[in-house]
């Protein structure tokens, strides 16, 4: 007997080609995509993995090719017109409003409904795929982890049949990444389509169906199968043309600093989404700060980038002790890395040179001649600074005045750590450093940590227990806004990584 032959795909791609100004950022790619399958796409930061699921998803327009939906050619000019198709996105950068709730949210894309139905909505389907959120509660006031599973709820209840994630566990904890890879394949079970956007190989050895992998704009493999691949080298040769080391185990293996004095103490401290902190950092080491997204470690980091308030507790910085409540970091002693490296961290219609002056605008007043209080700003010392940085950072950029919102994930997040390195700070806070990073430019940022070691104490609150378990000297561990324990690393036997989770779901050390 023959075997029959491959089912048809729901959508599929044909010479699809997009260019911004001289990049050509796709370059006559086709893609078969199908019903019942979890296909993961793969690629360095700037392959052009996002605007093609962009143009698939009715955001970006093709320059020249073809989208098939069941095999006869679809135009979509707009999101609402892929939608209407069953094409829905959850993009790296949500697209969610800040200032309304959860249903609220959901209500602006399905208008047949109120406020109260909306929310209605959000329980019934949150509680049925596992992506519970509160309905009445404020986008703004959501981590990270939550607004992502908001905006999966929101193709969920347009009843989008083919789901682009990028990134989607990117924020997320290894417990969490395997539920929500649980969820997509019950959803793949329902005859959804399911393409996953990611960097992490392991999760994509684990749960993908299929495997396509794009390289500088060119589809340089696709159909491949997780059981054909060897080993995660053989993915990340055909991501970047070359041999790339893996591990963030590599980069820790250099010699540790030796502890030097105290440059953070909290006593007591509160916050919204947390009380009764107590912890302490020293120069030369890494103090990792893990747990489920929304357990308080995101609010304290708010709290010492002076983005939020502490209500009560004791900060001492550099030996110098203060109320909480009248906090304000001292510039020249902290610098602060947020998650949201796009609305937070930087600017992305100012020039790298704006950008890199964002923190730093006093390094580069020039005094008047006549009035001492009166300065200028030295616009020339400003542009070779970031020049230099831009090479010591080894950041992709033409030039000092590229827009900062036309760099990579990658490269924008090495010019705003850069940025705050280049201060030379006592405390560095860092959120979620490597988020949606591929491998090199990952290994880029552990280097710059462990090279910072040595004149700082670090604060590192990461979703990703791998990194936190390898770089970091103790680690603090989060669940209701309380320190459930903080583990030394160096002095820990059997499983971390088992210890670790426990602790983040609520057990006793």
């Amino acid at each position: 007997m023959t075997a029959p032959p491959p089912p048809a795909p729901c959508f599929a791609v044909r010479e699809l080609s997009k260019r911004f100004g001289p990049v050509l950022a796709n370059q006559s790619i086709s893609l078969d995509i199908h019903t019942g399958r979890i296909h993961a796409l793969l690629g360095e930061n700037g392959a052009g993995k996002s605007t093609l699921m962009s143009m698939l998803a009715g955001r970006a327009r093709p320059d020249s090719g073809t989208i098939l939906h069941h095999g006869r050619p679809v135009v979509f000019a707009s999101p609402a017109q892929a939608i209407a198709l069953g094409v829905g996105m959850v993009y790296q950068r949500l697209m969610l409003v800040a200032s309304f709730t959860v249903a609220e949210n959901l209500a602006l894309h399905r208008p047949d409904l109120c406020v109260r139905q909306a929310a209605t909505l959000v329980q019934t389907l949150g509680q049925r795929y596992g992506l519970d959120v509160p309905p009445e509660a404020r986008v703004a006031d959501l981590s990270m982890g939550q607004r992502q599973r908001a905006e999966i709820l929101k193709l969920l209840a347009r009843d989008a049949r083919l789901l682009i994630l990028d990134e989607p566990t990117a924020v997320l904890t290894p417990g969490e990444s395997e539920q929500l890879f649980g969820i997509l394949k019950a959803l793949a079970a329902e005859d959804r389509a399911i393409i996953v956007i990611t960097h992490k190989l392991e999760e994509v050895l684990a749960h993908a169906d299929e495997i396509s992998v794009l390289r500088r704009g060119r589809l340089v493999a696709t159909g491949i199968a997780p059981a054909d691949v060897t080993n995660r080298g053989e993915l990340a040769r055909l991501m970047v043309g070359r041999e790339v080391v893996l591990s963030v185990e590599a980069e820790a293996r250099a010699p540790r600093p030796p502890l030097g004095e105290e440059v953070l103490r909290l006593e007591q401290a509160c916050g919204n989404g947390f009380a009764g902190l107590s912890l302490h950092l020293h120069r030369g080491e890494i103090l990792a700060a893990v747990g489920v997204a929304g357990n308080g470690q995101e609010r304290l980091a708010a709290c010492l980038a002076g983005l939020e308030r502490f209500s009560a507790g004791i900060v001492t910085v550099a030996g110098t002790s203060m109320p909480a409540r009248d906090f304000q970091p001292p510039r020249r002693l902290m610098a602060c890395v947020p998650e949201d490296r796009h609305h937070v961290g930087s600017v992305g219609n100012m020039t790298i040179t704006e950008n890199y002056m964002l923190t730093r605008d006093h390094e580069f007043i020039r005094p008047a001649p006549l009035l001492r209080w009166l300065g200028s700003l030295d616009r020339r010392a400003a542009t070779a600074a970031a020049a230099q940085a831009i090479a010591r950072h080894q950041i992709a950029a033409p030039a000092p005045e590229t827009l900062a919102g036309s760099l990579s994930g990658g490269n924008l997040q090495k010019l705003i750590l850069g940025r705050e390195l280049d201060r030379h700070p006592r405390v560095l806070v860092v959120e979620q450093p490597t988020q949606g990073l591929d491998v090199r430019a990952a290994r880029a940022v552990w280097h710059a940590l462990l090279q910072a070691r040595a004149e700082a104490g670090i604060l590192l609150v990461t979703g990703d227990l791998k990194e936190a378990l390898s770089l970091a000297d103790r680690v603090a561990v989060f669940f209701r806004g309380q320190i459930m324990d903080v583990v030394s690393l160096q002095h820990q036997e059997g499983d971390g990584l088992h210890r670790i989770g426990l602790l983040m779901a609520g057990a006793a050390a």
